[in-house]
């Protein structure tokens, strides 16, 4: 009887460890070892939607979008480099005011209607594009 209790503990000795050597070598669980399915992206989709729709937005030049800022159609054509101080923080108010995936938009939404960014603000604009 005891010799037979120490076949089955031996059979399950070398059992376990022919388990753990073979995890050893492939370095992860089993679980891990199953493919994972990644599907593609519709077709007609590069997967950089938001270049995509700026892209498509900046093509079609009718396209003007207000970013509760009526208020700046007063600045049409002042030239960025004459505005006081006070039309400057106009600007200012509403560009920190968007979201920053919001301001290149912004920017293509206030060239279309003819009105140039104070010179000042060219700087901080890109700033907060490259933060987005």
């Amino acid at each position: 009887m005891e010799i037979i209790i120490a076949i089955v503990i031996g059979l399950f000795a070398i059992v376990g460890i022919s388990i753990l050597v073979k995890l050893n070598k492939t370095g992860k669980k089993p679980e891990e070892n199953e493919e994972k399915i990644v599907s593609a992206p519709a077709s007609g989709c590069c997967g950089a939607h938001e270049v995509c729709e700026f892209d498509q937005i900046k093509m079609d030049e009718t396209i003007i979008e207000y970013y509760d800022d009526e208020e700046l159609d007063e600045f049409k054509n002042i030239k960025e480099d004459q505005y006081t101080n006070s039309q400057i923080d106009q600007f200012r108010d509403v560009m920190y005011t968007l979201k920053t995936d919001e301001i290149r938009h912004w920017l293509l939404s206030i060239e279309r209607r003819n009105i140039n960014l104070p010179s000042v603000l060219l700087s901080e604009a890109r700033m907060l594009i490259t933060e987005a």
